[in-house]
């Protein structure tokens, strides 16, 4: 199955993202890359679609990604509403050692009974 897809390009804190057809089996940075299609810089928010292209991959049955999906929304390729992105948080320390009032009655239980045997 094709995708239409984001491939991240250029410099550490300064990217600039390639619209591209890639395979779903492979990532878009494997360089496995069917067509580029256009290009987006979220700095500027600037971006250039070949939209004759766009149209001849999704006739051809490409899925296209949520981020990549509200790009074309904008450019007016696809009509419809943004979908809403699937972000992954970084978990804190903070919320990994966070402890419910029971856990630390058991936990105070625990050190008790150890102290007290040794």
């Amino acid at each position: 199955m094709l995708i239409l897809r984001f491939q991240k390009v250029g410099k550490k804190k300064d990217y600039t993202y390639r619209v591209v057809a890639v395979d779903s089996r492979f990532s878009s940075k494997s360089g496995k890359v069917k067509e580029v299609l256009g290009w987006w810089q979220p700095k500027t928010d600037q971006f250039s679609l070949d939209k004759e292209r766009v149209n001849y991959w999704l006739k051809q049955g490409a899925q296209v990604s949520d981020s990549c999906y509200n790009l074309l929304v904008k450019a007016k390729v696809i009509s419809g509403p943004k979908r809403p992105i699937k972000t992954k948080t970084k978990k804190t320390k903070e919320k990994q050692e966070e402890i419910t009032p029971e856990q630390k009655e058991i936990k105070t239980e625990e050190k008790e009974e150890k102290e007290s045997q040794g």
